[in-house]
């Protein structure tokens, strides 16, 4: 038998892998729903059992019973009272642990395709002995990628819910939220002491999206290309491929200020998803967890380095109007971000807006230009 393609073999992988990680989701929802369903019995006992000792109480009072035994029976209802708060309190954090996996359950990430040429790209790699020691960086597994990737689904949600409602924090806000048009862009930016956040939108015609999201995935994962795009990058090197559509870096960024070096640890990630209005691909970075043991390097003892932390999405969308029958591209760049002061936040806005900028000139036009012609 003729021996599969390599591309064809690694999709198989991953459909395995992925269908493994939804069979183990599956027994944790069951787990944590049988949790909730035991807590809410609980709950219910706990509530009967109380009102049984408030009317116990009163049944004491009426009667004129020895006052210690009222006493005690009173204790015992107000720690009753304690152990039913808790509960309350473990049931909440049942139904949002619940909550986060069911919203996961309807990512399509298991059916996203690998971004071809990946294979060929010779990534900087940084081993894992050296990753612990000098970064804190633990590995992850698919139970912490899934965490990471709905961490990052949850945080472009809600900049894009705060940015894309005008006025809503446009006229209270002190002028943090700037709103332009530049460039065929819908730009919106807000700085907020050390936070920055943002959404860029713009429609193409003729647009290869796929095509675009795959050369932004290989653009991001080499140094000298993504210079190109963000030019104050100094280090980018590959921690882990936690599997084919995820991978986790270190990144420096060099800063003209006291702090001269910015340091993320993130995920970067690949989805394709099917929406109401067309088909959606998404490249998404989420800072990770470096909180591990390490020795601090002198940069950082000296104040010249800081973490910066990343909540990033590039969303590439094909349109499909249905009141008009025209098709059309959507992208949108979404982000949060934290350097650390509100100093650097004003200057990563302005870099970021840049880096969108560079990187439509670079991918973008380029691709548009090709069409064009190829319609000629």
């Amino acid at each position: 038998m003729a021996r599969k393609p390599r591309a064809e073999a690694h999709r198989l992988k991953n459909h395995e892998c992925m269908r493994k990680i939804r069979q183990r989701q599956r027994l944790e929802v069951q787990e944590l729903q049988r949790n909730v369903e035991q807590l809410e019995q609980q709950y219910a006992e706990l509530s009967d059992n109380a009102s049984a000792k408030a009317q116990d109480i009163r049944l004491i009072t009426d009667s004129g019973l020895d006052y210690t035994e009222a006493v005690a029976v009173a204790k015992q209802l107000g720690a009753d009272k304690m152990m039913l708060q808790t509960q309350l309190m473990q049931k909440a954090a049942w139904r949002r642990q619940l909550q986060r996996i069911l919203d996961f359950e309807t990512s399509d990430i298991a059916s996203t395709p690998q971004p071809p040429g990946i294979v060929n790209v010779r990534i900087n790699a940084l081993d894992e002995v050296q990753a612990h020691e000098e970064l804190g960086f633990q590995p992850l597994d698919e139970w912490t990628l899934t965490q990471t990737i709905v961490e990052n689904k949850r945080e472009i949600h809600h900049v894009e819910t705060r940015l894309l409602q005008p006025s809503i924090f446009d006229a209270s806000d002190d002028m943090r939220t700037h709103r332009m048009q530049a460039f065929g862009w819908d730009i919106v930016q807000r700085v907020e002491n050390s936070v920055m956040e943002f959404v860029f939108t713009k429609k193409f015609v003729g647009l290869n999206v796929l095509e675009i999201m795959q050369k932004t995935w290989n653009s991001y994962m080499l140094l000298d290309e993504f210079k190109k795009i963000k030019a104050e990058t100094q280090r980018l090197q590959m921690l882990q491929q936690v599997n084919q559509n995820a991978l986790v870096f270190v990144r420096d960024v060099g800063s003209p200020s006291d702090i001269s070096l910015f340091r993320s640890v993130f995920a970067h990630f690949f989805i394709e998803s099917t929406a109401d209005d067309g088909t959606r691909y998404v490249l998404s970075t989420q800072s990770v967890s470096t909180k591990y043991p390490r020795q601090p390097s002198e940069l950082e003892v000296s104040g010249k380095l800081a973490w910066a932390n990343l909540s990033l999405s590039i969303e590439a969308l094909d349109v499909v109007d249905q009141s008009t029958g025209e098709t059309y591209q959507r992208i949108r760049w979404v982000g949060r971000t934290d350097y650390c002061s509100e100093e650097h936040a004003q200057r990563d806005a302005a870099d970021t807006l840049q880096s969108m900028l560079r990187w439509e000139m670079l991918l973008v036009a380029p691709a548009l230009t090709l069409a064009s012609l190829s319609i000629d």
